[in-house]
């Protein structure tokens, strides 16, 4: 526990010096499938940046801290190389080491993606992070991802590919759709997937999100998991909420509940986490400090304290995105705010 409250005392050091949200840039591309409406009033200028503001800080704030939605949704060139550390009392240190590269196929104007990757963990378990091709196995794989739709409300693609250790083939879609609630936004994430040996998984994914004042961010995820090979349901409560700092660094403020329902309905784990990621020497390069406290089932709900040290390598992708929105060739560009809605801050990902 000393050594939980000791870092986060050093994080919370940092926060005298903050910084808003990037501001918005070029309107949004109308969709030409859209039915003829009433001419948009002042309300509906208000609700449209209001939502566009929301929607955008949350595409920076994944994209910062390469969450598994963005990079789902990332269709530039990239590759992430990433080392960590895991030190919890009374556990032997677990290292991790994770590769993953895409590679935009020119010719379908960012409509296909060829992937690979893997994941080293020295004690990776099938209880780790639900929402990803990684979630089932530390298995080298490699596939195509195709994007049928790709806008801010919308997002619909299909992946397949295969796991190298094993020779098992996967396929399956990934949708998202962002609704405008006022000053929130509801994200609803389904994803279905197909795997020869282990059968059918099924993520779901909710995310409610708003921002508070220039440089806060809130999110309460509600996210689920079904797998075929499984006995019962995995689902976890997330609530978030993310400080933007100066100097290309941000902090986020975490408490994960998990729950099974299987063999009977009962809370699995509790983590209390404080997230640091900082841009350092140069705009690729990114380190991590996260102190945790745990609270396990397994461990009658004791406490324990942890903390993941990390360094991770990313080239392209976001670059990328930025030289796009300077020359105005972002697919996803955003209306400016009026007066009612410039307090909420962000938009862009610069």
């Amino acid at each position: 526990m000393r050594l939980f409250c000791s870092i986060s005392l050093l994080i919370s050091l940092s926060l005298y010096s903050h910084a808003g949200f990037p501001q918005p840039g070029q309107p949004e591309p109308e969709d030409p499938g859209a039915l003829a409406t009433e001419e948009p009033n002042a309300a509906d200028h208000t609700h449209k940046a209001v939502s566009q503001s929301i929607n955008n800080a949350a595409r920076w704030i994944d994209s910062f801290f390469d969450d598994d939605t963005y990079i789902a949704e990332d269709a530039t060139t990239t590759l992430r190389l990433s080392q960590a550390i895991f030190l919890e009392r009374g556990e032997s240190p677990r290292f991790k080491t994770r590769v993953n590269v895409k590679i935009d196929v020119p010719r379908f104007k960012n409509k296909l993606n060829l992937f690979a990757g893997g994941e080293a963990d020295d004690e990776r378990t099938s209880d780790a992070p639900i929402n990803s091709i990684q979630d089932t196995t530390n298995d080298p794989f490699a596939g195509f991802q195709y994007f049928a739709k790709a806008t801010n409300k919308l997002n619909l693609s299909l992946t397949a590919g295969v796991k190298f250790d094993s020779a098992e083939l996967f396929i399956g879609p990934r949708l998202r759709r962002t609704f405008g609630l006022g000053t929130w936004n509801l994200r609803f994430i389904q994803r279905v997937r197909w795997f020869t040996d282990n059968g059918w998984e099924v993520p779901t994914r909710f995310d409610l999100e708003t921002l508070f004042g220039d440089d806060l961010f809130f999110r309460n995820t509600v996210e689920g998991r079904w797998r075929e090979q499984d006995d019962g349901y995995r689902y976890e409560i997330r609530p978030t909420l993310v400080q933007r700092l100066a100097n290309r660094k941000a902090i986020e403020y975490q408490w994960s509940t998990v729950f099974r329902t299987r063999p009977n309905h009962r809370l699995d784990q509790s983590v209390a986490s404080i997230r640091y990621r900082r841009q350092i020497w140069r705009k690729w390069l990114f380190y991590e400090i996260d102190p945790q406290v745990a609270f396990r089932n397994d461990d009658d709900f004791d406490p324990k304290a942890g903390v993941t040290l990390g360094l991770e390598v990313v080239f392209g992708g976001k670059d990328r995105l930025r030289r796009l929105r300077r020359t105005g060739e972002s697919q996803e560009a955003i209306p400016t705010p009026t007066a009612a809605t410039r307090g909420l801050g962000p938009a862009s990902l610069d």
